[in-house]
């Protein structure tokens, strides 16, 4: 009877020691859907995560937004995406690398 009691404790600790593989962000798919952006087509299907990945970064400085700060880290990350054109790059962060 110890064991019918023990069991499912333990199944239950393993369970928490289980995790899942984090949702790494994708610089590509950002890269694609805010060039479609910045050429006038809007958050298309399938986009407004990749979107929303590129606005997530936001850099603060005692609780103050860090606009350049924030532009460089933008930047940085659609800089991830090797495929991608650098021109096309800083031409999105150019326009909405400081958008908050």
């Amino acid at each position: 009877m110890k064991i019918a009691k023990v069991l499912p404790a333990a199944v239950l600790a393993a369970s928490f020691a289980v995790t899942l593989p984090a949702q790494a962000k994708d610089p590509c798919a950002t890269v694609l859907c805010m060039w479609g952006k910045l050429k006038g087509a809007g958050v298309v299907d399938n986009c407004s995560g990749p979107v929303n990945d590129y606005f997530s970064i936001v850099k603060k400085k005692k609780g103050k937004i860090k606009l350049s700060q924030t532009s460089d880290a933008r930047q940085s990350f659609l800089d991830k995406c090797e495929a991608a054109d650098s021109g096309k790059t800083k031409s999105i962060n150019n326009k909405f690398g400081k958008v908050i």
